[in-house]
Protein backbone atom coordinates (compact mmCIF):
# COMPACT_ATOMS: atom_id res chain seq x y z
CA UNK A 1 0.00 0.00 0.00
CA UNK A 2 1.46 3.63 -1.09
CA UNK A 3 1.32 6.37 1.50
CA UNK A 4 -1.17 7.86 -0.66
CA UNK A 5 -3.04 5.09 0.18
CA UNK A 6 -2.76 4.81 3.20
CA UNK A 7 -3.60 9.01 3.78
CA UNK A 8 -6.96 8.09 1.77
CA UNK A 9 -7.69 4.92 4.10
CA UNK A 10 -7.13 7.12 7.06
CA UNK A 11 -9.16 9.45 6.29
CA UNK A 12 -12.13 7.59 5.20
CA UNK A 13 -11.73 6.01 8.51
CA UNK A 14 -11.97 9.09 10.17
CA UNK A 15 -15.75 9.34 9.03
CA UNK A 16 -16.59 6.05 9.28
CA UNK A 17 -15.02 4.27 12.03
CA UNK A 18 -16.79 4.62 15.75
CA UNK A 19 -18.19 1.78 17.61
CA UNK A 20 -20.02 -0.64 16.45
CA UNK A 21 -19.95 1.22 13.24
CA UNK A 22 -19.58 -2.29 11.41
CA UNK A 23 -21.39 -4.31 9.65
CA UNK A 24 -22.71 -1.26 7.82
CA UNK A 25 -24.56 -0.95 4.58
CA UNK A 26 -23.63 2.06 1.67
CA UNK A 27 -26.33 4.21 3.25
CA UNK A 28 -25.26 3.70 7.10
CA UNK A 29 -21.86 4.68 5.96
CA UNK A 30 -22.77 7.89 3.81
CA UNK A 31 -25.30 9.07 6.59
CA UNK A 32 -22.77 8.68 9.27
CA UNK A 33 -20.23 10.63 6.81
CA UNK A 34 -22.73 12.98 6.49
CA UNK A 35 -24.13 13.97 10.08
CA UNK A 36 -19.92 14.62 11.11
CA UNK A 37 -19.67 16.84 7.68
CA UNK A 38 -17.40 14.64 5.76
CA UNK A 39 -15.57 16.66 2.94
CA UNK A 40 -17.26 16.22 -0.14
CA UNK A 41 -14.60 13.90 -1.83
CA UNK A 42 -15.37 11.39 1.24
CA UNK A 43 -19.03 11.62 0.46
CA UNK A 44 -18.58 10.95 -3.35
CA UNK A 45 -16.47 7.80 -2.56
CA UNK A 46 -19.31 6.50 -0.27
CA UNK A 47 -21.58 7.11 -3.27
CA UNK A 48 -19.73 4.97 -5.51
CA UNK A 49 -20.20 2.18 -3.08
CA UNK A 50 -22.36 -1.23 -4.41
CA UNK A 51 -25.63 -1.55 -2.08
CA UNK A 52 -24.38 -4.13 0.05
CA UNK A 53 -22.92 -4.47 3.46
CA UNK A 54 -19.54 -3.65 4.32
CA UNK A 55 -17.86 -5.58 7.33
CA UNK A 56 -14.90 -3.06 8.26
CA UNK A 57 -13.25 -0.19 6.91
CA UNK A 58 -10.78 -2.78 4.79
CA UNK A 59 -13.64 -3.96 3.02
CA UNK A 60 -14.72 -0.22 2.12
CA UNK A 61 -11.35 0.68 1.55
CA UNK A 62 -11.00 -2.70 -0.83
CA UNK A 63 -14.05 -1.93 -2.97
CA UNK A 64 -13.07 2.02 -3.23
CA UNK A 65 -9.67 0.65 -4.86
CA UNK A 66 -7.70 1.98 -2.12
CA UNK A 67 -4.35 -0.61 -1.32
CA UNK A 68 -3.23 -1.44 -4.60
CA UNK A 69 -6.33 -3.36 -5.90
CA UNK A 70 -8.75 -1.71 -8.28
CA UNK A 71 -12.33 -1.26 -7.81
CA UNK A 72 -14.39 -4.19 -7.50
CA UNK A 73 -17.82 -4.77 -10.58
Amino acid sequence: MSAQDVDRRSDLARWISGVHAFPADRGTLLERAQSQSAPEGVLSALRSLPDRTFDNVEDVAHELGIGGNEQHD
